[in-house]
C-alpha cells in the first residue's frame, strides 16, 4: 500500500481548494433553480449503492443516459434498471470488492467516461469546502459529498449524497435511500458530518461540469 493510499483509496487526485477561508458572499438567488433535482434511489436489495445514485443522478442531471433503459411517462429512467445500468457501466461500489461502496477514483472515472469534466476535492478547511460547494450550486451543478453516518471511531460508515440546495442555513441533499431521500441539515450538521477520522478523507466533495 503506497503512502497516499489508505483503506484501498489512492488520494493522489484529491485537490486542494484555492479559496480565501472566509465566508464567501452569493446572491440571494442563484442562476439555475436545482430545487427539483430529480435523483436516484437503491434498489431493493443492493447494499452500498450511494455511489452509483450520486452517479446516476449527476449524469441525468447532464442529460446523460442510456436509450435503450425504459423510462416513466415523464420521460426519466426507470430507476432500478438505470442504477443497475449505472454498476455495470460504472464498475461500482468497488472499495474492497464492492463491500465498502465506490471510492472517489470510481465516481470520476464514471463521469470522465461520460464526457464531464471532473474533480475531487478533500482535506481542505470547512469554510473553502463550503465555499465550493456555494459556487458550485449558484451556476447551477449538484455536488457530490462522502458524509459519515457513524459514530466516532467508525471512519468508514459513509456515504456519497448529493446536494442540491443551501436555503439559508440549511443544506438539501439526496440519499440513496428510497425511504429517506430528501434529507435537511443545518449548515453545522452538514460540515461536522463531512469530517472524517482520517483527515485526507474530510470535507470530500466531486464536482462535474460539461466543457
Amino acid at each position: 500500500m503506497s503512502d497516499n493510499t489508505h483503506f484501498g483509496i489512492d488520494f493522489s487526485e484529491a485537490k486542494t481548494i484555492v479559496s480565501a477561508n472566509k465566508p464567501k458572499a452569493f446572491p440571494s438567488k442563484s442562476k439555475f433553480d436545482l430545487t427539483n433535482l430529480y435523483a436516484f434511489t437503491a434498489p431493493d436489495g443492493v447494499p452500498r449503492a450511494s455511489g452509483p445514485c450520486a452517479l446516476g443522478t449527476i449524469l441525468h442531471h447532464h442529460d446523460i443516459g442510456w436509450s435503450h433503459l425504459p423510462k416513466d411517462r415523464h420521460g426519466h429512467p426507470l430507476n432500478d434498471p438505470y442504477i443497475q445500468e449505472i454498476m455495470r457501466w460504472a464498475e461500482c461500489p468497488d472499495l474492497l470488492i464492492g463491500s465498502m461502496g465506490t471510492t472517489p477514483a470510481a465516481l470520476l472515472r464514471g463521469l470522465r467516461k461520460a464526457e464531464l469534466v471532473a474533480d475531487w476535492y478533500a482535506g481542505n478547511t470547512p469554510q473553502a469546502t463550503l465555499n465550493l460547494i456555494g459556487n458550485e450550486l449558484f451556476e447551477g451543478r449538484p455536488v457530490i459529498a462522502l458524509i459519515n453516518h457513524g459514530p466516532e471511531g467508525e471512519p468508514l460508515l459513509v456515504e456519497w449524497e448529493v446536494v442540491f440546495n443551501i436555503d439559508c442555513n440549511t443544506v438539501h441533499s439526496k440519499q440513496a435511500d428510497p425511504a429517506q431521500q430528501d434529507k435537511k441539515r443545518t449548515l453545522a450538521e452538514f460540515m461536522a458530518q463531512m469530517a472524517m477520522n482520517l483527515p485526507q478523507l474530510s470535507y470530500s466533495v466531486i464536482t462535474a461540469r460539461k466543457e
